[in-house]
């Protein structure tokens, strides 16, 4: 054999996506690994490599109903990859969002094989879960090095209980060492690299578009790791296929919306093997059929987080539907002040602040825990920080840098558009007054902050409610992360509503207009 045609597809950040439906509408949506599968179908090969990049068992209510009231089952996504025959798998951040062992109960069902270098088990000293690399010897053909690397970020959002006794290495400095291991002891002719993290630069400029944290570091990977050949992106959610520096890269959206291929003609010349990557591209899946059989393989659980859904909890006295995301934050929806009222109430803390997703659908009247779970996206628990009146300042003009002006008029920065849309990044508070000024400077745009009829003391302690993510300085409030702990509350935020509203029934929220924003 002198030639070999080698087809790489690749998913990653599917969050439990299966089916192609809104669960906020239950309209079609074009969305879900269903039709994916009809993609894969119609591309696979027998010289096929199918992988997927990480964050598959949390995202989607699908998922949440199993973590929360269907655990003791197969876990869905399990028979789903099981379907579609996945060769290879990463592990995501959100993998470990309901607790090692649902993690462990999702792995011990996977027939792909985990590839993992970067999470490390403290006690054994060894990866988790598979080994740090596959080698892919081919009869007569040319030999696949895939190594495999998860951003080692995730302690700065993840409950501690959920990573106790793991250690996550640095990606890059790990992916490194792993790539120069497997050249001196393979020498393989091609190297992918399944990375779920995303990029910290532009390709064009080459300068930083988010802080260079160490949350995604794929443009270091790719003009400073030598030898490596593709790189295998996720985390961010993003649409991306190309080259630079000499490495082919990917990143195929979200939710299963899209499928990386990757098409690589190998040719072998006086022993030894050369490559060309023939075509490099994210497919969508509009206009594709759902796979039915997949979708008849967990209509079960399905039908089950269908019910679940419409299940009706309590009332309240008009439909708040959230229709317009900046006008839910120019003037702060009578939703925030609700999950800001609960958090209060449950946590006891002097001041709390929550944010809204990207996507949220908002109460009607008559609420179920559809409508809750449409609304607060995030699978999340709340944390008490104790936070000096000078840090919470600190906090506020951070939350005021998500707008800008555009001809006078409010929009959303591009700094939470691009390259990632992070319209969660604003914070909106309750139990303090303030006023945010978006004709001044950043930095300098908050004032008159005003809690319990007096101003802001710098130099005073405030108990302040946040979700853990904040609370463990995600979204670069790392400040947050260094005030002192006065309580953490591990119940999902989604059930402290949920419950809330089903003990209460009749609710009242009451609507603080007290952000005051001038433009």
């Amino acid at each position: 054999m002198n030639t070999y045609k080698l087809r790489i597809l690749q998913t990653s950040d599917v969050h439990g996506y299966v089916y192609p439906l809104s669960y906020s509408t239950k309209e079609f949506e074009n969305t879900g690994v269903a039709q994916i599968s009809t993609l894969i179908n119609s591309l696979r090969t027998e010289s096929t490599i199918l992988i997927d990049s990480g964050d598959t068992i949390q995202g989607s209510p699908l998922t949440y109903f199993q973590a929360k009231e269907n655990q003791g089952t197969v876990n869905p996504m399990a028979l789903v990859n099981n379907y579609l025959k996945y060769d290879y798998v990463c592990i995501g951040n959100h993998e470990f969002n309901y607790g090692i062992e649902y993690l462990e109960s999702y792995v011990n069902n996977l027939d792909a094989e985990i590839l993992n270098s970067n999470i490390i088990n403290t006690k054994s000293n060894k990866p988790i879960y598979g080994n740090p690399y596959k080698i892919i010897n081919i009869e007569d053909g040319p030999k696949i090095a895939i190594i495999a690397v998860t951003t080692h970020y995730i302690p700065n959002w993840e409950q501690p209980s959920h990573i106790h006794n793991l250690t996550f290495l640095d990606a890059f400095d790990t992916a490194k060492k792993e790539i120069e291991k497997v050249k001196n002891l393979e020498n393989p002719d091609f190297i992918i690299l399944n990375y779920h993290g995303g990029f910290e630069r532009d390709f064009d400029t080459f300068k930083l578009s988010t802080d260079d944290t160490g949350e995604n570091q794929g443009s270091k990977m790719l003009k400073e790791i030598d030898g490596l050949d593709l790189l295998l992106t996720g985390h961010q959610h993003r649409t991306l296929a190309g080259k630079l520096f000499g490495t082919y890269y990917t990143q195929p959206a979200l939710n299963g919306q899209g499928l990386g291929l990757i098409d690589v003609e190998f040719t072998k010349t006086s022993g030894k093997w050369s490559y060309k990557v023939n075509k490099i591209e994210i497919l969508d899946t509009v206009g594709l059929d759902a796979d039915q059989e997949l979708l008849d393989l967990i209509s079960d659980y399905e039908e089950k987080t269908q019910k679940f859904l419409d299940t009706a909890i309590g009332k309240t006295e008009k439909d708040l539907i959230i229709t317009d995301q900046l006008e839910a934050r120019l003037n702060k929806h009578p939703l925030v002040s609700f999950i800001n009222q609960v958090q209060i109430e449950y946590s006891g803390a002097d001041i709390s602040s929550c944010s809204l997703g990207n996507s949220v659908s908002g109460f009607r009247k008559d609420i179920t825990v559809r409508d809750v779970i449409g609304t607060y996206v995030f699978p999340n628990t709340l944390v008490v920080k104790e936070v000096p009146g000078n840090i919470l300042k600190i906090a506020l003009e951070k939350s005021a840098e998500f707008f800008e002006l555009n001809s006078g008029k409010p929009i959303f920065s591009p700094k939470f558009n691009t390259p990632k849309l992070q319209l969660y990044a604003y914070d909106m508070y309750d139990n303090i007054n303030y006023t945010i000024d978006l004709r001044k400077p950043i930095g300098s745009r908050v004032s008159n902050i005003i809690f319990k009829g007096n101003p802001l003391d710098d130099n005073k302690n405030y108990s302040i409610v946040m979700n853990n993510y904040r609370a463990a300085g995600g979204g670069d409030y790392l400040f947050f992360k260094e005030c002192k702990t006065l309580k953490d509350i591990q119940l999902d935020v989604i059930e402290l509503l949920i419950n809330y509203i089903y003990e209460k029934k009749d609710i009242k929220i009451k609507d603080f207009k007290n952000i005051n924003i001038i433009y």
